[in-house]
């Protein structure tokens, strides 16, 4: 379906899913007392570890750009699930993964300090979105919150099966691959999509019933051993065609291969430590921190642009801390 022509997403789909998402719902769910107040999307953080990436000395010269020009950055990567902060992990929700590179090369795309020396990359558990541009995600957004989204399903069934996907099971979010969705410029390469790829499995290690079975399981595994992924960038076959701005399109690994170029490694750590939560609540992930040859593509990158900082200025404020970017890493 589309929107009629007094609907606000047609007037501004960017502002208006600002709006949806900051506005209405991230402020109704502060209305109701809850503190510290919580993000509007990935509400429930399963943990945030200390990490370092590792760039590979012998990845394609095509690659290197923007973030991808340097050797190793030092990392905090965050691990969430976009469900209430409550729900019980049996309800399977998308897993994030929120990574904050520090000792990039500044300027990035921010509107908040863009001079800062960090860069963020934004990846989930499934390599599709479930619509497909920036206009649709505002509508959709908007019935969902207005309890009419049957009318949305109705002529977009793919959704449906999609939101349906991406509800898996994980048995650790060390053990499970997650896409970066949408696409990205690197350089003279064009448009590219990431992944990261885990080099460890196993099953779940936490208590049989745990509700917090991957903090928990995150918590074990990173204190008893170290943790890796590799990290890989995903670039069409010429003449392949893949659209940039069809979030539900898949970008088969046929037309478009992956390619590592990098580690991300986690040594042994408690993620338990005194303050290491809060840290991670505190840091804001945005799509658009990032170099100008990194620049998010499509029009749900636009809406993203705006709905991020915006989520994030609500928080820190009602919490009482600065709309501020760290220019150096806690120490692990």
């Amino acid at each position: 379906m589309s929107a009629d022509a007094s609907d606000p997403c047609k007037t501004d789909f960017v502002e208006h899913t600002r709006h949806l998402f900051v506005d209405v719902a991230q402020a109704s769910d502060i209305s109701k007392g809850g503190r510290p107040a919580n993000r509007a999307v990935f509400r429930k953080m399963h943990g945030i570890a200390s990490a370092r990436m590792v760039l590979d000395s012998s990845r394609p010269a095509e690659f290197c750009a923007g973030i991808f020009a340097r050797d190793a950055y030092d990392m905090w990567v965050r691990f969430s699930s976009d469900v209430a902060p409550d729900a019980d992990d049996a309800e399977n929700g998308t897993i994030g993964v929120g990574m904050k590179l520090f000792g990039t090369t500044p300027p990035t795309l921010a509107s908040v300090d863009p001079e800062a020396p960090t860069a963020d990359l934004l990846l989930q558990n499934h390599d599709v979105f479930f619509v497909d541009t920036g206009f649709d995600m505002c509508v959709f957004t908007d019935l969902a919150l207005r309890g009419k989204i049957d009318d949305w399903f109705k002529d977009h069934p793919e959704t449906k099966q999609i939101l349906a996907d991406m509800a898996k099971h994980e048995e650790s979010v060390l053990t499970a691959t997650y896409w970066s969705v949408l696409p990205y410029d690197c350089g003279n390469a064009g448009p590219v999509k990431y992944r990261l790829r885990p080099l460890q499995g196993d099953p779940n290690r936490a208590p049989s019933g745990d509700a917090n079975r991957l903090r928990s399981d995150l918590a074990v595994r990173l204190l008893a051993e170290p943790a890796a992924f590799a990290f890989e960038i995903q670039k069409p076959n010429s003449g392949a065609g893949l659209p940039v701005d069809r979030a539900t399109v898949r970008w088969n690994e046929a037309d478009a291969p992956f390619v590592p170029v990098a580690r991300i490694e986690f040594p042994q750590q408690d993620v338990r430590a005194e303050g290491q939560a809060s840290y991670g609540d505190n840091l804001t992930f945005a799509p658009w921190r990032v170099p100008a040859a990194n620049k998010p593509l499509g029009s749900i990158a636009e809406s993203r642009r705006a709905t991020y900082p915006s989520s994030a200025a609500k928080r820190h404020f009602v919490n009482g801390i600065p709309d501020a970017e760290p220019h150096t890493p806690r120490k692990a």
